[in-house]
């Protein structure tokens, strides 16, 4: 077991490996290969295929820049969608407070509610904005 180890060490020295990007796809080519067991499409078996190899393609490239490029990328789209969900949920539960987008940088900022026309300073950049709550 230490000698396999040592080996996959070696081979995996100074490539990109495994990351969040991976792992989702990871995730989705088991999900396609479940359905596809059930579903027989020679579409559906080419894209599995192609995932597979751009998956192993990911974690065994030499150009980490770029694939920790591409993570971040997916990362940031993906705590939007994140973002959206869990905060739109704490949102909705939370009737003593409104929440605002500032227009500069995009914080989220809590104000309570039923206080009419206010001016809100934004924690994050302090620009000044005005909004109705």
């Amino acid at each position: 077991m230490n000698r396999f180890r040592d080996w996959v060490s070696r081979v995996m020295y100074g490539r990109y490996g495994v990351d969040q990007l991976g792992r989702v796809l990871l995730y989705v080519e088991i999900a396609l290969l479940f359905v596809s067991a059930f579903v027989p499409n020679i579409f559906l078996s080419i894209v599995t295929a192609m995932l597979l190899v751009w998956i192993f393609f990911r974690m065994m490239s030499r150009n980490i820049s770029r694939r920790a490029e591409e993570n971040r990328r997916f990362l940031s789209g993906w705590n939007r969608v994140k973002s959206f969900f869990t905060g739109g949920m704490r949102a909705a539960k939370d009737r003593d407070h409104a929440y605002f987008r500032c227009p500069s940088c995009g914080q989220r900022v809590r104000v309570p509610k039923g206080k009419g026309h206010i001016q809100i300073t934004c924690p994050r950049c302090h620009t000044q904005f005005i909004k109705n709550t």
